[in-house]
């Protein structure tokens, strides 16, 4: 099994809702995680996507960013929200996913040295719901745009473990 699949079953033991909101996991990069769900279960009284099945699909998108950002770093930690909110620009029509990108492209350097410090630190993030078939390039506008920080303490090395 691939690491993304391990960590999808990971989520889904951990957030249920996950599960049945039929959240899947697409890609990660390193530097990006794409999430996906399909329509059908997350709709509203309309057909389109409720707003909480799309707020849930972008917080799972960036928590899960910052999860595997520091497997990739050797790292493991207590990963929460403290602040989201999400913007929505269009009605989610189709299935969907959510796209979360490292900030720059990369961890953030303040981040690595506050987890150096203090086994602890704050990431900020933004994750982007598009409709559609699930890429790492999204074409078109997104249908939402969710923004949150996150925190990750309790900070032990995998090697440890």
């Amino acid at each position: 099994m691939t690491q993304l699949g391990r960590f999808q079953k990971h989520i889904h033991r951990m957030i249920p809702l996950s599960e049945a909101l039929a959240v899947r996991l697409e890609s990660y990069n390193g530097h990006g995680l794409l999430v996906s769900a399909p329509l059908q279960p997350n709709h509203n009284h309309q057909g389109t996507g409720f707003g909480g099945s799309v707020y849930s699909v972008a917080v799972v998108s960036a928590w899960g960013l910052v999860e595997l950002v520091l497997a990739d770093l050797g790292l493991e930690g207590n990963v929460v929200i403290q602040v989201g909110e999400i913007e929505h620009l269009a009605p989610v029509t189709s299935d969907f996913y959510a796209l979360c990108l490292l900030p720059g492209g990369e961890v953030p350097e303040k981040f690595r040295k506050s987890l150096a410090r203090h086994g602890k630190a704050r990431l900020s993030l933004v994750a982007e719901v598009y409709c559609g078939e699930p890429s790492m390039t999204p074409a078109g506008e997104p249908a939402a745009v969710f923004q949150g920080r996150f925190v990750v303490q309790g900070i032990t090395s995998k090697l440890a473990n």
